[in-house]
């Protein structure tokens, strides 16, 4: 009795199994470079080519709230004596919006955090600025901020970064946790005598709390 031999299993579809393996995981890899390259460029591009920050601008209704805000500030004497109409709260938008009115809008964007107030300036470092002299660059400073209860003012450098990355300290002269005010403060009567019209003062995400003395 004659027997048909098994013929042998084809190895062409394990190979080019493999074969789409490699191109699947090369397709990824390049994928991954090619995001990588298009990310590093932004960043480049966010940090020392700045583009100009967008101006904020107040509607009417906006403008006549802080127009109020800012008369109240600069006589309260004027404000009735209950706390509810001494509380001041000013946002980011007016803020900004006040900046932008200095000319100042798009190079400068202030934002409000939780006890510390941040600020984004674009500006052309000078000759002896210890990193990227005389080039143009985007730094966020931010500062951590109170008022103590003997109505002194606290202002001290937390963080400086450039593109997200926080500077060592002695990059920038050591500035790091120095009170930037306190000897403002001392030698300058107006500055004592507006903080002496505040009671208290509590920043917030996207604002800034005042209470008024009587």
């Amino acid at each position: 009795m004659q027997t048909i031999p098994e013929s042998a299993a084809p190895a062409a579809p394990r190979a080019r199994s493999k074969k789409k393996i490699v191109l699947i995981t090369l397709g990824v890899i390049l994928g991954c470079a090619g995001i990588a390259a298009a990310t590093g460029a932004l960043w480049v591009k966010h940090t020392f080519y700045p583009s100009p920050i967008t101006p904020v601008s107040l509607t009417a209704s906006e403008q006549a709230a802080f127009d109020n805000k800012l008369e109240a500030l600069n006589n309260p004497d004027a404000i009735p004596a209950d706390e509810a109409n001494r509380t001041i709260i000013v946002n980011e938008r007016e803020v900004n919006a006040y900046l932008a009115k200095q000319q100042l809008g798009e190079n400068v964007q202030v934002k409000f955090g939780e006890g510390n107030v941040s600020a984004a300036i674009i500006f052309q470092a000078p000759e002896d600025f210890p990193i990227f002299p005389n080039q143009k660059i985007r730094l966020r400073f931010t500062f951590g901020t109170s008022l103590s209860a003997e109505h002194k003012l606290s202002l001290k450098l937390d963080d400086l970064s450039l593109g997200g990355i926080s500077l060592p300290n002695s990059w920038i002269g050591d500035i790091k946790g120095i009170d930037l005010v306190a000897e403002n403060v001392e030698s300058d009567p107006a500055l004592q005598k507006f903080l002496a019209g505040i009671r208290s003062m509590d920043i917030h995400n996207g604002t800034l709390r005042l209470v008024l003395n009587k």
